[in-house]
């Protein structure tokens, strides 16, 4: 039986500040009218938090609300502006220019009141570094947290915040910052190795980035060897499936198919099979795929096709006996869409705690870029 000694968040940020909250002179008892308004929008922000609705459009009324309260130099009007930052949610230039304008607000009154040095920065800075559209200014940016942290006589913060480096520049600019974002991963890790548990989550996250470069390089054994290890740590500590292990088994899959193993990967479909239950009402989605190829008879012409095909998930995960229920644009799309999908592997369908067949459904398209 597992045992349950392994806390994971493991979507929550390394860092262990949090600069988010308010100094004890938020809500003095003789408020003025302009403090009234503020203190109802900060517990209604705090609410909607603990709810988790509407908590963009409560922390932006908090932040203009506090930072008429508090003036344009205050800690908490910094903190914030980094609560509304955290808030907004969505993507596209416009977004991420606000979520910048916001980080920066607050870098430059904390750096103001505490120096720029300071360890109260070091949030500011990480939003800063996350929603700037320059590589060069994100790198700059992380560097200096670093620098911050090494100030601190404390070698666990240094390698979290290089793993938060890492970890960005590896999500963002990798094209860029390859190196300086495999270098920081390098020596984050080695301090995890020697100074932490095999169960901690510094090290599981930097099992899965290690994991990811390795892939990158088609270094698929190196991969493998750390994601094996996620899961053993799971196995090991843990009597409840956790999204982290689930994982790790779906990225081993299809590594283990790029090396052509498919009998290795297929323990891995059968323990996300046992974690994810089969759903007869919806589209099943492949744990390995190979992308059709587009018929070369049909590029000159510049048609479009699709396919519907029917097909058997076996107890092992692997497609059987594919056949086609509708296809637009020819028997050249059927017989590649065809020759795809029993490359793909699926999670296999429990039915009394044992695998079984089940059958599928499955639409591919076919579009040549004009």
């Amino acid at each position: 039986m597992k045992r349950q000694q392994l806390t994971l968040f493991i979507g929550l940020s390394l860092s262990a500040l949090s600069a988010t909250t308010l100094s004890t002179t938020a809500f003095a008892s003789q408020a003025s009218d302009p403090q009234a308004v503020f203190h109802q929008a900060y517990q209604s922000y705090l609410a909607a938090v603990k709810a988790d609705e509407n908590v963009q459009q409560t922390a932006k009324l908090a932040y203009t609300s506090g930072k008429v309260v508090y003036g344009k130099s205050d800690d908490n009007t910094a903190n914030l502006a980094i609560n509304y930052a955290k808030a907004i949610k969505g993507y596209g230039d416009e977004l991420y220019e606000q979520r910048f304008a916001l980080y920066d607000e607050a870098h430059t009154i904390l750096a103001a009141n505490h120096g720029k040095q300071s360890i109260e920065t070091v949030d500011a800075l990480l939003g800063k570094a996350n929603y700037t559209t320059s590589a060069y200014k994100a790198a700059n940016f992380l560097e200096e947290v670093i620098g911050i942290a090494k100030t601190q006589n404390n070698p666990k913060f240094v390698a979290d915040m290089k793993l938060e480096a890492a970890t960005l520049l590896a999500k963002k600019f990798s094209s860029k910052k390859y190196r300086e974002a495999k270098n920081y991963l390098e020596e984050a890790d080695e301090y995890y190795q020697e100074n932490l548990p095999e169960n901690s989550l510094e090290r599981i996250k930097a099992d899965f980035l290690m994991a990811s470069f390795a892939e990158g390089r088609k270094r698929y054994n190196q991969a493998i060897e750390r994601l094996n290890r996620i899961v053993t740590v799971f196995d090991s500590n843990l009597n409840f499936d956790h999204s982290a292990e689930l994982t790790a088994h779906s990225k081993l899959v299809g590594l283990y198919e790029k090396q052509g193993k498919s009998e290795e990967a297929t323990k891995h479909c059968l323990a996300i099979a046992q974690m994810v239950p089969w759903k007869e009402s919806q589209e099943q989605t492949p744990l390995y795929r190979v992308n059709p190829k587009y018929p070369v008879n049909k590029a000159r012409f510049s048609t479009d096709g699709s396919v519907v095909m029917e097909f058997e998930v076996d107890a092992a995960g692997f497609v059987k006996n594919p056949k086609v229920l509708s296809s637009e644009g020819g028997s050249a799309f059927e017989k590649s869409a065809k020759a795809a999908l029993e490359q793909w592997r699926y999670a296999p369908k429990f039915e009394n705690g044992k695998p079984v067949s089940a059958i599928s459904q499955v639409q591919l398209d076919f579009k040549i870029n004009r």
